[in-house]
């Protein structure tokens, strides 16, 4: 019977999240039904029919999320999804110490700082009920920092890299400016992370991670960008004009700055004007992540987010929510396929430091026999610990190291290249994932009982 519980509980946790955010009993005082114009454009009127129960079939009151409950004495911050869990009583940085991040993060440099990191978790968790690496059991509150460190220690070049390579990988500091030089893969040294030739040369122009049809209050203002000057900065662009990837998680695309900018910045305008903070200023570089990890769902109106599934105890659905539209599967020949081997490198470290288990690996098609594989083989010898049959000797040597057995301790490990020789690629894509609906999961219910 305790078994058919959690089961049905799982199993409705979307369900509770979405009455969690609904109007239903928004009534009287200080409580106000309110629109999300960053999901829809509407008016709050249009929510009044949401009070009631028999409005939840109508629109907007059908939108998941799209009319909420605000109490108006207090600062209008939409409230995250919820994942069922009682708040812990342990702080997340009272967890993952500063000891721990040096070993996870031994060359991390600014703006990923270990303070700016608790300072952000802090901040957030003050303002909403739900709060990040905070809530449920004490392993729970494990395992969701492992996957939150082994996600973005692979998506920040183990916090060394704040721009995305392709785009910024050197600034150019003149005329009292930062200027980035943006390339293809083709004409980028990536040993020396050079752009030997810009993408802007000869009047062409960048408008990567530019949805033009979305504008506030949905996506940042954005438009093609040439370079700065022909002659003193000939080939180079204002960052601040693009949204390319940033941060610990990569951040990119005008329609993901404008919401992490309400969130982190309470305004559209600051990250839109400034995208660039998100490279430079450990609140929005940690910010970004954190706002993605807790409100960035796979679809609109889909009451999930990496939060909720890696407390669910699914690392895989945490990357299909990430990444899952190039690595869950990858192209066996493409750069993803190597992304995915140190993005588990990466995650099992995290684990180890964390002291726990990795969490399965559904959800991402294929990473189950993509761990197996790169265990077997020796290419990910971090998770020897991790794998059910640990292997004493790799069947296969990767180029460019011999990868050892298994790890004598992290110093060994933080010398390693491996990194230095894959080619980085956007790991912002948005990806189309599938959820039960109310009436399947009813009848799930139903056959259990």
């Amino acid at each position: 019977m305790a078994l058919k519980m959690r089961i049905m509980l799982l199993l409705l946790a979307p369900l509770a999240s979405a009455q969690d955010l609904s109007c239903v009993g928004c009534i009287g005082g200080t409580k106000k039904c309110i629109g999300d114009t960053t999901i829809q454009m509407l008016e709050d009127d249009d929510c009044v029919p949401c009070l009631k129960r028999s409005g939840k079939w109508t629109w907007p009151c059908n939108v998941e999320g799209l009319c909420w409950c605000w109490d108006s004495s207090k600062p209008k911050y939409k409230p995250a999804l919820t994942s069922g869990l009682e708040p812990a009583l342990t702080k997340p940085c009272d967890i993952f110490t500063e000891e721990m991040f040096d070993k996870i993060a031994p060359n991390a440099v600014h703006p990923y700082t270990y303070e700016g990191l608790c300072d952000t978790i802090e901040m957030l968790n003050e303002r909403y009920d739900e709060k990040i690496f905070m809530m449920g059991t004490l392993q729970q509150q494990k395992q969701e920092w492992a996957a939150f460190l082994g996600h973005t220690t692979h998506e920040s070049a183990q916090y060394t890299a704040s721009r995305e390579a392709l785009v910024c990988a050197r600034t150019v500091e003149k005329n009292a400016g930062t200027f980035c030089k943006p390339c293809d893969n083709n004409n980028f040294d990536w040993e020396n992370r050079y752009c030997e030739v810009s993408l802007v040369a000869n009047g062409q122009f960048y408008e990567d991670y530019c949805d033009k049809i979305v504008t506030p209050p949905y996506g940042c203002v954005c438009g093609p960008t040439t370079e700065v000057d022909s002659e003193n900065l000939s080939g180079l662009i204002n960052p601040n004009a693009v949204f390319f990837g940033r941060g610990a998680i990569q951040l990119s695309w005008n329609s993901n700055y404008i919401k992490a900018s309400y969130v982190l910045a309470e305004s559209a305008d600051t990250l839109c004007t400034q995208p660039d903070l998100v490279a430079t200023e450990p609140k929005y570089a940690w910010g970004t992540a954190l706002w993605f990890w807790m409100f960035s769902t796979p679809s609109p109106g889909e009451q999930t987010n990496c939060h909720i599934k890696a407390l669910e105890g699914s690392f895989g659905s945490t990357l299909r929510i990430i990444n899952g539209g190039l690595e869950c599967p990858p192209d066996a020949y493409g750069y993803h396929a190597e992304a995915v081997v140190t993005r588990l490198r990466y995650y099992c470290i995290a684990a180890t430091v964390m002291e726990v288990r990795l969490m399965d690996f559904n959800g991402c098609e294929g990473l189950g026999d993509a761990f197996e594989r790169c265990v077997q083989t020796g290419f990910c010898p971090e998770c020897n610990d991790h794998y059910k049959n640990p292997t004493t000797e790799p069947s296969l040597a990767p180029a460019p190291r011999m990868p050892t057995p298994k790890p004598t301790e992290w110093g060994s490990w933080r010398g390693e290249d491996w990194l230095t020789t894959m080619t980085r690629g956007n790991s912002a894509v948005k990806s189309v994932s599938s959820l039960f609906g109310s009436l399947t999961i009813a009848m799930v219910v139903c056959l259990l009982l």
